[in-house]
Formats: structure tokens, C-alpha cells, sequence
């Protein structure tokens, strides 16, 4: 059978095992053994099928992942970031759009100590929600902005999808960290600045709040920030001094973390079972789907597709770009459809022998494809992030009025992917200047 027929056949059947509502990890291990069966005699592919999950699930690297989701938890139920919201919104308050980019803003800042864009989301709505849809903020605009900022914590560093593709791909963690800076503060600015456009366009969209802070008590408000800022310097200081790797950061700002919320007194034992019960969820779901994944990439590879399809688009007359461009088209169509963890691994072991072939930048591509996850995050009709804002608010907020009020923003997301495409530096020169380990 030729190649490409058994790609569609592969590809065909995991789409109809995901359409009949069977989970993304157990459809792909179900047709990893499967095709193991066919492609190899005996039971020889089942063995190879149990060692690649193995293998990628007894990385070091991967330890980190359930420290960040930990760490993400207990910021979200102790409320560590209230204060740092607080701070942002005496600042920007005045503006048009004021409370939308106040929760921009800190959807920003937040991410630098939360990899886990639902744990993003679910913090900034439940700071910001109830707020702007009590100042008569339009309803899907409001809850899109949250599902945007929230989506900025798996961009930013640290960012659980850069580390999952950073692992798969070879690629070092914290060069992809670095790599995530710049194109996160873009698309945090221009969020910020639609926001502000739209509202002075429409300011019915978001009537403006009369309540002026003077700029002593804005400044004065900063001492507030300690803890978060405290955080941030033990994470990324350590791994780009070289003092630890980021698995060892990982668990510095862990700890660093939870001693805060001992020290303000917002953790109690009910609180860290909750931390730990999400963590483990969250975590086993990881895992599985990395079970999952790798063993579906390993029979990709091991029949021989994979190669094939290399030397296929290798052999396209078109310029390396144009293949990155249907890369991110298919993305986005994913992403419409499959959760941001699961692409990443499901994608990844195919298309890195194209990329390599083709001198493709990993990190480069690795933050492109991060920028389409964020997309996907807040994209109809699967978008998760929308899912988690309806959930916050279900009986005062409208799903289509939030699937409408997330289209902008999408857009947004499309033209950062276009203009890092355009000028990879802004995504390779951060990593260049900087030492990761």
C-alpha cells in the first residue's frame, strides 16, 4: 500500500474515534496498537509502541510540568495575583477600555507564573468579570478578553506547551522560554491597543469608570507586586544566570510560591488537597496523551511515512515558507477542534523530519505553532478558554455573543503569527543573547 493511503487511513480513523467522543490519548494508543499489529510481525511493534511511550514519559524534563501546574493552582486559589490586578487597574483605569486592558495587562503578567492557559483564564475572570459586566461592558467582548488574556500564560513563560514541544522536538526549554518573551509582549500590546481602539470607536462598548487614582497612590500600590515579582526573578533568573535548569527553577518557584501563600495566610489544607487533586488530573491527562502520541508517532515513523512524506515536501517546488504558512493554516483548523496539549504532541514527531529537512528554525516554528495554540485556545466552536469563561458566569454571559466577541481577537493572533513569520528575530534574538541550560 502506498504511503499516503495509509496516512488518510490513519488520519481518517483517529478523526472518527475522536468524533465518537473517545479521549485523544486512548484513540491515539488504540491505533498505535493496531497498526503496530499490521505494520510488524508478531508482537514486535507492540513492544516498540510500549517503549516510545515509555521513553519520552521517563524524561527529566517532564518533571517540571506538574510542578508548573501545581504552581498555576495555588496562585488561582490562594489569590495570589488580586493584588497585582489591583495595581493594574489604578494604572489603567482612565483609560478607554480601561478594565479590558487591566485585565490584559495582568493576563501578561500572570502568565509568567502560570504555564496553564485554563488556570489563566479562570484567575483573570474571576478578577475582572464580574467587574466589567457590572460597569455594562458588552457581554462577548468582555468574556473574550478574558479568554485572550488567559491564553497568554502558555506563551509566556513558563509555558507547559513550550516544554512539551521542547521535549519531543530536542529543543532546549529555556531557549524556547526566551524565544516566547518578545512574541508574548507583542501580542499583549496589541491586544491592549484593539481594546483601546474599539472603545474609542464605540464607547458603548465599555462605558468608562469617573474613579481617578493620583499618581502617588499608583505609585505607592507597587510594593503590592513583591510577590509575584519575587517569583518571576527565582524562575527566570535561575535558569538564565545557570544557576538551575528550568526543571530545577520549576521547583524553586514552586516552593517559593506556596511559602507566599503560607506567609499571607490564604493556605489551608482544604486548599492544597484542591491544588494537588487538579494537579494530578491535569497531570495524568498529560501524560497520557505524551503515552499516546509518542506511540502513534513511532508508528509514523517506523512504517516509513513519515520519511516519505519528508522527502514528498522536500521535493514541493515552493520556498520552505509556504510550507510553514500551510503548517499554520492546518493549525488553526485544529485548533478549532483538538485541545492545544494534544496537537502539539499528536503533530510534532511527523512534522519535525519536514522541518529539519527543509532548514527550518525548531525554536522558531516551536514558537509560531505556540501563537497558534493560543489561537486555538479561544477559537469556535471548541475553543476551551471560552468554555472556561461561560462556566465562570454561566447565567450572565452568551456563548454567541462570546464566539462573535473572540473573532477580533483571533484575528489578532493570525497577524502576530504573520509578523513573527515576517521577522523571525523578534523570536530568535532574545534567544541568541541569552545562555539556556
Amino acid at each position: 500500500m502506498e504511503w499516503y493511503w495509509i496516512l488518510i487511513i490513519m488520519m481518517g480513523s483517529l478523526t472518527f474515534l475522536l468524533c465518537l467522543g473517545l479521549p485523544v490519548a486512548f484513540s491515539l494508543g488504540f491505533l498505535s496498537m493496531i497498526a503496530a499489529l499490521i505494520f510488524f510481525p508478531g508482537t514486535t511493534g507492540l513492544y516498540g509502541v510500549a517503549l516510545a511511550g515509555y521513553g519520552h514519559m521517563s524524561s527529566f524534563t517532564l518533571v517540571c510540568v506538574p510542578l508548573f501546574i501545581l504552581m498555576a493552582q495555588i496562585v488561582m486559589y490562594c489569590e495570589l495575583g488580586k493584588d497585582t490586578y489591583d495595581v493594574a487597574d489604578r494604572f489603567m483605569r482612565s483609560l478607554p477600555g480601561g478594565l479590558g486592558i487591566t485585565s490584559t495587562c495582568f493576563g501578561a503578567i500572570f502568565g509568567a507564573v502560570c504555564g496553564a492557559s485554563t488556570a489563566g483564564t479562570a484567575t483573570v475572570g474571576l478578577l475582572s468579570l464580574p467587574e466589567m459586566l457590572r460597569r455594562k461592558y458588552d457581554q462577548g467582548m468582555a468574556g473574550a478578553i478574558v479568554a485572550f488574556s488567559g491564553a497568554l500564560s502558555i506563551l509566556i513563560p513558563p509555558s507547559v506547551i513550550l516544554i512539551l514541544y521542547g521535549t519531543l522536538a530536542n529543543e532546549s526549554i529555556g531557549a524556547l522560554f526566551a524565544g516566547g518573551i518578545i512574541p508574548g509582549i507583542l501580542m499583549t500590546v496589541v491586544g491592549m491597543v484593539y481594546i483601546w481602539l474599539i472603545v474609542l470607536i464605540k464607547p458603548s462598548m465599555a462605558p468608562r469608570d469617573d474613579t481617578r487614582f493620583t499618581w502617588k497612590e499608583k505609585f505607592t500600590s507597587l510594593w503590592k507586586v513583591w510577590s509575584l515579582l519575587v517569583v518571576v526573578l527565582l524562575l527566570l533568573g535561575t535558569i538564565y544566570t545557570g544557576i538551575a535548569t528550568p526543571t530545577e527553577a520549576s521547583a524553586i518557584a514552586c516552593l517559593a510560591v506556596f511559602g507566599i501563600a503560607c506567609l499571607r495566610g490564604t493556605m489551608n489544607l482544604a486548599i492544597l488537597r484542591k491544588c494537588i487533586i487538579h494537579t494530578v488530573r491535569t497531570t495524568a491527562m498529560i501524560g497520557w496523551i505524551i503515552i499516546g502520541a509518542t506511540s502513534f508517532g513511532y508508528v509514523i515513523i517506523y512504517s516509513g511515512c513519515a520519511q516519505q512524506l519528508t522527502d514528498w515536501v522536500v521535493g514541493l517546488p515552493v520556498s520552505p515558507m509556504f510550507i510553514v504558512a500551510v503548517l499554520m493554516l492546518g493549525y488553526l483548523l485544529l485548533g478549532m477542534f483538538l485541545d492545544p496539549a494534544a496537537i502539539v504532541m499528536m503533530t510534532t514527531p511527523i512534522i519535525l523530519p519536514i522541518l529539519l529537512a527543509l532548514e527550518i528554525n525548531i525554536l522558531w516554528f516551536g514558537i509560531l505553532m505556540t501563537v497558534n495554540m493560543c489561537c486555538g485556545n479561544i477559537s469556535p466552536p471548541m475553543g476551551l478558554n471560552l468554555y472556561v469563561v461561560k462556566g465562570l458566569m454561566p447565567d450572565q454571559i452568551n456563548m454567541k455573543q462570546l464566539f462573535v466577541g473572540a473573532i477580533p481577537f483571533i484575528v489578532i493572533d493570525v497577524l502576530v503569527i504573520a509578523v513573527l513569520m515576517i521577522f523571525p528575530a523578534l523570536t530568535t534574538w532574545l534567544p541568541s543573547i541569552m545562555i539556556p541550560t
